[in-house]
């Protein structure tokens, strides 16, 4: 499998070359790209939050947790101290930074159910409900940041996998066909567990009609082929 550093670097360059293609077919403004090719490269590091210790789950424990901390704290800010609510921060920080991110590590196991096609949709509908009901972005931008992130998620399965490969010896190492898959039909009641949960999830997504009018547009990929290379001369103003 590959590392933490191959890992960042190809989701990196991956969704930043894909985020340059949707701000050269207008869909996307340069603001909108960074946070595309930001939220893509995170989708690149989302697989291995079943490892133990990884920097990812660290990362994402750590971000979840002081997001949670403070959405908490602000929401009983009429009704608390000052000192009570940093008391109340601290507390909700340390239940997810510490005592949830041990109890997923104990529930999982890596290369399982989150090294598969279900837990990349299901990371895909939760960061596009969360980017249109929580952070009030329009359909087409949350759908997009969704996208970004199965893109990602998916770009990190097939590095994995491609590592499996001994192409020096041309034979297969023993942990190909653990890192793509579509569930983890090694352990089924995780596999219907995450599969519900993903179903939940694309629920609460908003209407999916305006991301698909603009991948179905012809016109898109017209603007796509147009801006692919210089009209005239190369980096000429």
């Amino acid at each position: 499998m590959a590392n933490f550093k191959t890992h960042l670097a190809v989701a990196a360059v991956g969704s930043g070359l894909l985020a340059t293609v949707c701000l050269g077919a207008g869909m996307s403004d340069p603001q909108e790209v960074v946070t595309l090719s930001a939220v893509g490269t995170i989708g690149g590091l989302l697989p291995d939050v079943d490892l133990d210790h990884s920097s990812p789950t660290k990362l994402m424990f750590t971000a979840l947790a002081i997001v949670f901390a403070f959405l908490v704290a602000f929401n009983r800010a009429a009704h608390y101290s000052i000192i009570e609510l940093w008391l109340v921060w601290a507390v909700s920080y340390g239940a997810i930074r510490y005592l949830a991110c041990r109890l997923f590590a104990q529930l999982t196991i890596h290369r399982g159910i989150f090294h598969s096609l279900v837990a990349a949709f299901f990371f895909c509908f939760l960061a596009t409900s969360l980017s249109y009901s929580v952070f009030d972005l329009n359909a087409l931008f949350a759908w997009s940041i969704g996208f970004f992130i199965l893109f990602g998620y998916i770009l990190h399965l097939l590095l994995d996998e491609l590592f499996s490969v001994d192409f020096l010896n041309t034979r297969l190492k023993s942990s190909f066909g653990t890192a793509f898959k579509i569930a983890d039909f090694n352990n089924a009641r995780t596999s219907l567990m995450m599969t519900a949960a993903s179903l939940l999830a694309f629920f609460m997504t908003p209407r999916a009609q305006p991301f698909t009018a603009w991948i179905m547009n012809k016109q898109t990929y017209l603007n796509i082929a147009d801006r692919f290379l210089p009209e005239t001369m190369w980096f000429s103003l």
